[in-house]
This record gives structure tokens, sequence and C-alpha cells, in this order.
């Protein structure tokens, strides 16, 4: 596996690409997952951080529309290029629905249903308007493109360290976005510092806030629920050093800019969140040997990110390991079982752990065992060959 061990002086990094951050601002992180940051700290998110305008309308308990003038005003590609890929679809499918057409995906079906504008009405033949072929297939255009820039595996052994592959181009720099599906346009802008030791500032309309990192952030606006009237402004922070990367999701809500969230991974590809409230992101863990869980974080009720806790987390795929030196194992990792020994020479698979220090191994005769770790600092070397061990 790639060693990422290449350090930077950040701040000499933020000066001379400045400039650059006003062309690739939107989105584009280029290299491998973010590495996730040490074990201990699972990371819940860095407290809420929030910039607040002068009153205004809040937003309504569900968006109607995603673009309230796509049937009788031309998109641009400031308003759509850097919506993500399920916002774009439903936008697509809006223009359909203002007609009443009949969904046959279950998930359309149900989504429109949702929408009071919206009736049936099995008689329309699909008829648009020359401004509705003209956004639809701006909108279509914008899907592919957006379906060619992938977030995936970057390594055969560790699918969850994962990179962006494919143009980001398309990104918008400035972008004039409904956050809060009151039907109004937010201006959004990430301003790259104006001094070696400025800070890149995130701007809403009037609201200005300082982005608390020395990295070049890419902005991508998302849908993490899309039952909520809310699209988030996601600012991934890239780097060659894999541990340094991260996400940090924001909230507008008409009155205040809020930071919701930061996950330790380039989750803002709509392929890490489903669009009802759970993203996925990747963390590293250096017990044991070196692999990234996949963290559950949901959208709670004010809003804000949190994780969520899980029985077990999966390696995948499993690590094929040699037993060195005899270790103990159980069935039941509570131990309620007697525990047994697994000698020198016998191979096993690493499939996992549960975070508190027990770990999943599978026999070569397809049994599951658990393996309690001790120490932190404790060198597994010793008891495994073939473990992944890097910097």
């Amino acid at each position: 596996m790639t060693k990422w061990v290449n350090k930077m002086d950040f701040r000499k990094f933020r000066l001379t690409y400045g400039v650059i951050a006003l062309s690739l601002i939107i989105s584009g992180c280029t290299y491998a997952e973010k590495e996730k940051a040490a074990e201990g700290a699972v990371s819940d998110l860095v407290a809420a951080k929030e910039s607040t305008a002068a009153p205004s309308t809040v937003a309504l308990a569900i968006r109607e529309y995603i673009l309230k003038d796509s049937s009788n005003a031309l998109l641009s590609p400031e308003k759509i290029g850097s919506l993500d890929n399920r916002i774009l679809k439903l936008a697509r499918n809006e223009i359909f629905a203002r007609h009443g057409y009949v969904f046959k995906q279950k998930d359309l079906k149900d989504y429109f249903a949702a929408k009071p504008w919206y009736h049936a009405d099995s008689a329309y033949k699909e008829h648009l308007s020359p401004i509705e072929k003209q956004n639809v297939a701006l909108l279509r255009d914008y899907e592919a493109k957006y379906a060619g820039y992938k977030l995936e595996p970057s390594h055969t052994d560790d699918v969850h360290l994962r990179g962006y592959i494919g143009d980001s181009g398309f990104k918008q720099k400035k972008m004039k976005v409904d956050l809060n599906g009151d039907g109004r346009e937010e201006d959004i802008q990430l301003i790259p510092p104006e001094t070696e030791l400025g800070v890149f500032k995130l701007k809403v309309n009037n609201i200005t806030m300082e982005v608390d990192s020395e990295l070049l952030p890419y902005v991508d606006i998302v849908d993490l629920d899309i039952d909520d009237p809310y699209f988030e402004i996601a600012l991934q922070m890239d780097s060659q050093m894999v541990s340094l990367r991260s996400t940090s999701f924001y909230a507008y809500d008409g009155e205040t800019l809020k930071q919701i969230g930061e996950l330790p991974d380039f989750s803002a590809h709509s392929s890490m969140y489903d669009g009802h409230g759970r993203v996925v992101s990747a963390k590293e863990s250096n017990n044991f040997q070196t692999w990234f869980r996949n963290l559950v974080f949901r959208l709670d009720a004010e809003h804000s990110l949190h994780e969520e806790q899980q029985d077990f987390y999966p390696m995948e795929p499993p690590t094929p390991l040699t037993i060195k030196k005899e270790i103990a194992v159980q069935f039941h990792k509570d131990g309620t079982d007697e525990a047994f020994s697994l000698e020198a020479g016998d191979n096993v698979k690493f499939l996992g752990d549960d975070k508190q220090g027990h770990i999943k191994l599978q026999t070569s005769t397809g049994k599951e065992v658990w393996y309690t770790t001790g120490d932190e600092y404790v060198d597994y070397s010793i008891f495994f060959d073939g473990l992944i061990l890097y910097d």
C-alpha cells in the first residue's frame, strides 16, 4: 500500500495555490481518499460554529421545488454546476412533475407525491416547452459530467481508502442556489486568503465565515436529506497527507450559516450519503494493523451530524494473515466460552473489529473467532505475518 509520508508547509501551499482556488474551488478533490485521524478520537464532529445575518424568512418544513423557475427561465451552470447528481436528477424530473407525469420509479413517485403542487395526470404525454427542453438537456449534461467524476477505492487491499477520478472542471467557482428552500437563491462563494497568513472564507449572501483549515478546500452543494428543505454546502479539504483530509458540512436556514459537522474523509460525493440523513466516512485505525473503518454519521433533529456507533466494522477485503506466535481466541467476544489457541503457521483472515479491542478472525476452516487486543502499543507483527502497516 502506498505510504503517505509527503509533508509540506501548508501556509506556502495555500499562498501558492490561492489563485488556483479560484478555478478549482468547487469540489474537485483529486487525490486518493483522505487519511483518517488517530484512532482514539473517533471524531465526533467539531463543535458547531455559526454566523448570523439579519432575520429573514426561515425555511418551510419541506422544500417545494428544487429549481423554482426551471419551467419558465433558462438554467445556467452557476445554478446547477455544483449540485450533486441526486439533486440534478430530481431537478430534471421536477420539470416533468409540474405537468403531472406519472412516475414509475418508486423513489421519484414517493418524492413528488409529497409535494403539494404535484397532481398525477395519466393523460400527460411528456410535451415540454422550448425552455423546458433546453433545461432538461442541460441537466442531463451535468448528470453525465457528475457520473464521470467518481470517488472510488484507490487500493485493492482496503476498499475504504478512496480517491477521486475524472474531471471536476464542470464545478463552479461561484454559485446561486436556494439553500434553505424558501424559493430565493443565495449567493455562495469561497474566498481565498489575501495574504500568506490569511484564511479561506465561506460567504453566503452577506454572511462570511472563516474556514478553519490551512488546506485548499473544494466546494460542493449536496442534499443530505431530500425530505428536509435544506441543501448543504460541503467543503472538502485536500492534501497529499491522507490523515489531513476532511469534509466540513454547512447549513444555512435564512438567518444563520452553521457548520453542522466535520467528517474525516472525502464525504461530499453522493456515493457517500443516501439522501436520507446518513453519511459514510472512512477513518484510519492503527490498532492491530493500518486500515480504514467506514464510520456512519446521521443528521439529528437540530440538523447536525453525529456518529452512529456500529456493532462491527468490517475490513474489506479481509486481510490474509499467518500466525507467527501462539494466540488465544474465543468464539464469543464477551468471554462466556473457553479460550483455545491458534498455533504458529495457522492461516487466518482479519475480518474487522468492534472498535472496543475485539478483533474478528476467520480460521482456515471458515470458523469465526475473536481475538482480544491488549495495550495499544503492542507490536502485533510479532504474532501475525501479513499485517498492513504503513505511515
